[in-house]
């Protein structure tokens, strides 16, 4: 198994751009921020490979799909690496986690169909009757 803080000790731009993005979540991790366009000393095409590294280990995630483009967050897993490397301890809220599953909708319960009232559908002798009524 790869160690993960070994990446952020080998490559400290990779770690500059984690650190970015954690330090933005302080305020509130659910928040999508734009994405870095500019780092010190780092090229464009770089840069795009060190979010990919970020994307590849799930320490960042990118809004996709949505109405805004272009849109990261650091994930609980970049959170964690974060403060592992910077050798903070890590306290987690189970019930105050801000990853959220998707919704779940509660199922109907299918109720038994009645049959509904049809109108009795006339004999043969009944239509026969009707015919010489008229």
């Amino acid at each position: 198994m790869l160690d993960e803080s070994l990446c952020l000790r080998e490559n400290p731009r990779l770690l500059a751009l984690l650190s970015h993005y954690a330090q933005l979540a302080t305020e509130d991790r659910a928040i999508w921020r734009g994405r870095v366009m500019q780092l010190d000393e780092v090229e464009p095409k770089e840069l795009s490979t060190l979010h990919g590294e970020l994307m590849a280990f799930d320490w960042i995630e990118q809004n996709t799909g949505q109405a805004i483009s272009a849109c990261y967050r650091v994930t609980l897993n970049g959170l964690r690496e974060f403060r592992r490397f910077h050798g903070v301890e890590i306290e987690e809220q189970h019930s105050q986690t801000v990853e959220k599953s998707q919704p779940r909708f509660s199922r109907k319960k299918k109720q038994k169909a009645e049959a509904p009232e049809t109108p009795a559908t006339p004999t043969l002798e009944d239509s026969l009757a009707t015919l010489e009524a008229a």
